[in-house]
């Protein structure tokens, strides 16, 4: 068996050198009243959020359970709207701390309300990244898959495995312990995440090594930190990091073991994969603590925290318990 208390000494000198790092490239200023902004996304047929009754054409929502993980992990939350100009998108992220892109059903292609916003998010995320403003983002299934999509050159290099409410452990990659997101894990959560079947996936498509390798555009600039394999024996990606930029994406969905309920979806809430899945979000929240953008005012900052809206008892309709719905 692996080593794991041999690898704790390891992972724990890589994390003094990845903080040292951090504080020679990204401004040393911090915040510990960190907000995270999590973005909304038009309805879909696919995920049953269609039925939520009085909405509009322009309606978009937030499944409550990516809220309720921030949370749980220490920071508040905002909404970060669709349809909305680069001013926008600009003025929000630079008064938040970092971003959660949420999985769901919309269209990875340009001209489509999630993915026009995500591009967006990214591209002001990488030139903050670049001038010091140190900006993390996780992206949980359809959001990794829009990583993915966005630097390909817009292009979907991805395989149909059409994966369906299925569970697995992850297998980490021979240099894991040397990633962002993997660096500072607990003994606990190794082993849960790599011997139990805690990550919840439910997923169409796939990114294969073989896919990732053919695509110079990923490989140059991401790293493979995990893969999972379904119950057909295909190997797919199941975590990825930016090279450069702290940008981490999961194809799996870590807030569902805690927060989501509908009992035909098959979901594990076992003391192992509730540990196992706060994890994710624990490090998110950490790193957005790295960065000290703020709302201009105390008004403006509570003007956009998601306290002002309410969400709706919608598990009759949807795959989800709770959302949100913004107009």
């Amino acid at each position: 068996m692996y080593n794991m208390t041999s690898e704790i000494k390891i992972q724990r000198i890589i994390l003094i050198a990845v903080l040292v790092t951090l504080l020679k490239s990204v401004s040393v200023s911090c915040t510990r009243r960190p907000i995270i902004g999590v973005l909304a996304q038009e309805f879909s047929v696919i995920n049953g959020t269609e039925a939520v009754k009085g909405r509009t054409g322009k309606s978009s929502y937030i499944a409550a359970s990516y809220i309720k993980a921030v949370e749980s992990s220490g920071a508040r939350t905002i909404p970060i709207f669709v349809n909305r100009n680069r001013n926008y998108y600009e003025r929000i992220l630079y008064s938040i701390n970092g971003v959660v892109i949420p999985g769901g059903d919309s269209q990875l292609k340009p001209g489509y309300p999630y993915y026009d916003a995500f591009t967006t998010i990214i591209e002001i995320s990488e030139e903050m990244n670049k001038k010091g403003i140190y900006f993390p983002i996780l992206a949980v299934c359809l959001g990794f898959e829009a990583f993915v999509v966005l630097y390909n050159g817009h292009k979907d290099p991805q395989t149909t495995c059409k994966i369906h409410q299925e569970n697995y452990p992850l297998k980490f990659e021979p240099k894991f312990t040397e990633s962002l997101l993997f660096a500072n894990m607990d003994h606990q959560t190794y082993i849960n995440l790599k011997y139990f079947p805690v990550t919840i996936n439910n997923h169409f498509w796939c990114t294969t090594q073989k896919n990732f390798t053919k695509s110079r555009k990923l490989s140059k600039n991401w790293k493979i930190t995990s893969t999972g394999v379904s119950s057909r024996g295909l190997k797919f990606i199941a975590t990825i990091e930016h090279k450069e930029h702290p940008f981490i994406g999961v194809q799996f969905h870590p807030e569902k073991a805690i927060f989501e309920w509908k009992e035909e979806l098959n979901l594990p809430h076992s003391e192992a994969a509730i540990q196992a899945n706060r994890y994710f979000y624990d490090v998110l929240v950490k790193l957005s603590k790295l960065n000290s953008n703020k709302f201009a005012t105390h008004e403006d900052e509570r003007n956009a925290l998601i306290y002002n809206y309410k969400p709706r008892y919608q598990e009759e309709y949807s795959v989800f318990v709770q959302i949100y719905v913004f107009e």
